[in-house]
């Protein structure tokens, strides 16, 4: 028989584990559900099936408060914090680099407000981004310098494809 002291020993460990654990993101791919951890000091994002859904697309909110999802940018998948306030995509140094963008073959010449003040970046236009069923082709995006942002943003210009988006029960509803 167990003890009461057991019993109290296991529900203070369970409750630990969904205190640590529960902000693991459950992601729907090819039918099953399956669960994305945050791993270190990556950030949590996740898909879901659009079938299941209807064709929108659902993005869980993070613990820090943000959308994440990893888009493809020409054929490379890229991270992006869904950023309303951006008014087009913005990729950071690294991650125009590994888009296959050469960043360092680019003119920073184009001065933009941001919330950090006046930052001078590149334009550029990809040849595709896509989330899940939302492809969009030769739209514009701006390349940051190296070491000036270190998360690239999706921003309205990528939205505004959408023919809706919407923060519903602690998720961003993409609408293709």
């Amino acid at each position: 028989m167990t003890s009461p002291s057991k019993i109290l020993l296991l529900a203070l460990f369970v409750a630990a584990a969904v205190a640590y654990f529960g902000d693991k993101i459950i992601a729907v791919a090819d039918g099953q559900k399956q669960v994305v951890q945050n791993t270190g000091n990556d950030m949590v994002y996740a898909k879901t099936n659009v079938a299941e859904y209807g064709g929108d697309i659902r993005v869980s909110m993070n613990r820090d408060g943000h959308y994440w999802a990893t888009l493809d940018v020409n054929g490379t998948p890229i991270r992006f914090v869904v950023d309303t306030g951006a008014s087009h995509i913005s990729l950071s140094y690294e991650d125009a680099e590994a888009a296959g963008l050469d960043p360092a073959g680019l003119a920073f010449d184009r001065a933009f407000r941001t919330a950090n003040g006046i930052s001078y970046k590149a334009m550029v236009k990809l040849d595709q981004i896509s989330l899940e069923s939302i492809e969009v082709t030769g739209i514009s995006a701006s390349v940051s310098q190296q070491g000036v942002m270190n998360v690239s943003l999706l921003g309205m210009n990528f939205l505004n494809k959408l023919s809706s988006f919407k923060i519903e029960n602690q998720s961003l509803v993409l609408k293709p």
